[in-house]
C-alpha cells in the first residue's frame, strides 16, 4: 500500500486527555517493535493518535503516563496500558476483528503465538540483538549502554545470544520453506498473520529494505549493518522474499517516522 508518511506527532500532555487509541512511536526511527505496530494498526483501519518517544532519552513524561520510557505503547481510553507485544495484537483484534491479526483456528493460533515470541519475547530474536548492541555498546564504553542496561540485561555470555539467532532465523526460513511447498505464502495457514508483520519488520536489520519501501536514519542503517556478522550463513532468501511480499501487500510505504 502506497500513502505513506511520517505519524503527525501529538505531544504527550495533550495527548493524555484525548480518549481513543494513543500509540507511543520512536519518532524518527522504524525500530522493528514500531514497524510492525504501525503497520498492523493501519492494517485494521484503526485510527489513532502517535505521541513521541525519544531514542536514548529520558522520556520522563511517557513514563509518567505509562510507566515505559520505551516504545512501542498503546493507550486506550482509560484501560490498561499495553506494552507487550501480545497485549497489542489481543487488543487490535477486539477493537476491530476483521481483516484479524490472530487465526481462527486453535491449533493455528497456538503456532503463531508461539512464532511471534521467538521474534518479539524474552530470549527471542529482537532480546538477542539487543544483548549483542550491548555488548558492543560496552566494550566501546558507549555512554547509552547503561540506559538500557536495566531493561535488557541477562546473565548469558555472548555465545547464546549469537546461537539464538542463527537458530530463530534458520527455523523461520525451513518453516517457510515448508509452507511454499503446501501452496503458502505465509508462516501461519494460508492468511496473513500478526507473525508475518513482524517478520517482515524484523528482517530489516539483517537485510535493509530499499529506501523506497523504508526511511531509515544513517546511524540506524549503520547499526544494521553490523547484524549480519552475527549469523553463521547467510539467511534463507525465502525470507525476504516472504518480506518484500508482506510489505508491498500490507504495509503503507514508504515507512516514515
Amino acid at each position: 500500500m502506497a500513502g505513506n508518511r511520517a505519524p503527525d506527532y501529538v505531544p504527550i500532555e495533550q495527548a493524555r486527555t484525548m480518549p481513543g487509541l494513543r500509540v507511543a512511536f520512536t519518532q524518527g526511527v522504524p525500530g522493528p517493535w514500531g514497524v510492525a505496530a504501525r503497520a498492523m494498526l493501519d492494517f485494521k483501519g484503526l485510527d489513532y493518535i502517535a505521541v513521541p518517544q525519544v531514542a536514548g532519552g529520558a522520556n520522563e513524561e511517557l513514563r509518567a503516563w505509562t510507566g515505559q520510557n520505551s516504545a512501542p505503547v498503546i493507550m486506550y481510553n482509560d484501560e490498561r496500558i499495553r506494552s507487550l507485544w501480545s497485549e497489542k495484537i489481543v487488543l487490535l483484534d477486539q477493537l476491530r476483528p476483521d481483516p484479524p491479526l490472530i487465526p481462527a483456528d486453535e491449533d493455528q493460533r497456538i503456532e503463531m503465538f508461539g512464532l511471534c515470541h521467538e521474534i518479539c519475547g524474552d530470549d527471542g530474536l529482537g532480546w538477542s540483538l539487543r544483548l549483542l548492541m550491548m555488548s558492543a555498546q560496552r566494550q566501546a564504553q558507549d555512554t547509552e549502554y547503561s540506559s538500557i542496561q536495566g531493561k535488557y540485561s541477562s546473565p548469558v555470555e555472548d555465545a547464546h545470544p549469537r546461537a539464538r539467532i542463527n537458530r530463530i532465523v534458520e527455523a523461520f526460513g525451513r518453516r517457510l520453506e515448508a509452507q511454499a511447498k503446501r501452496g503458502s505464502r505465509y508462516f501461519v495457514g494460508d492468511a496473513v498473520s500478526a507473525i508475518d508483520f513482524y517478520w517482515a519488520a524484523f528482517s530489516n536489520v539483517f537485510q535493509p529494505m530499499s529506501a523506497e519501501l523504508c526511511e531509515m536514519p544513517d546511524y540506524y542503517v549503520a547499526l544494521c549493518a553490523a547484524v549480519p556478522s552475527h549469523l553463521d550463513k547467510t539467511p534463507a532468501a525465502i525470507l525476504f522474499e516472504h518480506r518484500d511480499h508482506v510489505v508491498q501487500s500490507y504495509f503503507r510505504t514508504p515507512i516514515a517516522f
